[in-house]
């Protein structure tokens, strides 16, 4: 297990992960949509798969976060360059 994967698993499962084309990911607007939450973000994994042709930015927030994530991931789901945006 990775460091990344171990701080993933200690996470309260409020996670978003957003998956672009490889060479798409647009990180800078990623934080853009994340700053209203970006207090509560507590891990961040950025994953490439050159066999799938992808990128992958998983975002895990930790306990003390009680809000929605739906709003934040409704934005995600408008932006053109992202494949697929989803709550784990």
């Amino acid at each position: 297990m990775t460091p990344e994967t171990t701080g993933l698993s200690k996470a309260t499962g409020h996670q978003i992960t957003v998956r672009t084309r490889r060479g798409d990911m647009r990180v800078a607007a990623v934080w853009q949509v994340l700053m209203p939450v970006a207090d509560a973000v507590e891990h961040v994994r950025i994953t490439t798969s050159r066999e799938r042709d992808v990128e992958h930015i998983t975002i895990a927030f930790a306990d003390r976060f009680s809000g929605s994530l739906h709003t934040v991931l409704r934005q995600f789901e408008t932006m053109s360059w992202v494949a697929a945006a989803e709550l784990c």
